[in-house]
């Protein structure tokens, strides 16, 4: 059984990034010891609600592990992008993860690096179309002062209310 690790959990349908494909967000703050009891416990939890097959969990450690998603985004911002093969998938999401703490994920273009970051986005891709764009956009907002405050200050709502405003937005341009 799957320990309740999502303090704040709502699901908002609000990014339709390929026509009518829309993914669901969840904005979470999670208590976990490393990056493979993080992705556990996400795996897990998106297992359990029918986001993800079984093989979820192994071929997203197995990409982590292949193709680090560590990123310096700032001297006091860093983010990891994790994700699995899209044959992994039944239904899309962003999770948007704060931890108690920073946990170090290795990073994109050192892979013999470890940076601590302060959120992971986790993505769950089922539909490939799209998803450079996508990811584009959100990144983009990486170096947007006011998101950076929000995402490392801010409540969930608030996370979740300024991507409700701003990537919808993106999406549809």
């Amino acid at each position: 059984m799957t320990k309740n690790i999502f303090s704040y959990l709502n699901t908002v349908n609000l990014i339709n990034y390929s026509g009518d494909i829309v993914m669901d967000v969840f904005v979470l703050d999670v208590n976990a010891a490393d990056r493979y009891e993080l992705l556990k416990l996400l795996a897990e939890k998106l297992y359990e609600m029918g986001y993800v097959k079984s093989t979820y969990l192994n071929a997203l450690i197995k990409r982590e592990n292949e193709y680090p998603t560590g990123l310096v985004v700032t001297d006091n911002f860093h983010v990891a992008i994790p994700h699995a093969d899209v044959e992994h998938v039944e239904k899309e999401a962003l999770v948007v993860v704060r931890t108690n703490r920073r946990i170090t994920f290795r990073k994109m273009d050192d892979p013999s690096t470890e940076v601590p970051v302060d959120v992971v986005f986790l993505l769950v891709i089922k539909e490939p179309k799209g998803y450079v764009k996508f990811l584009a956009a959100l990144t983009n907002l990486f170096t947007n002062e006011e998101f950076v405050k929000i995402i490392l200050n801010g409540s969930p709502q608030d996370v979740e209310n300024y991507l409700r405003k701003n990537i919808l937005v993106l999406r549809q341009q």
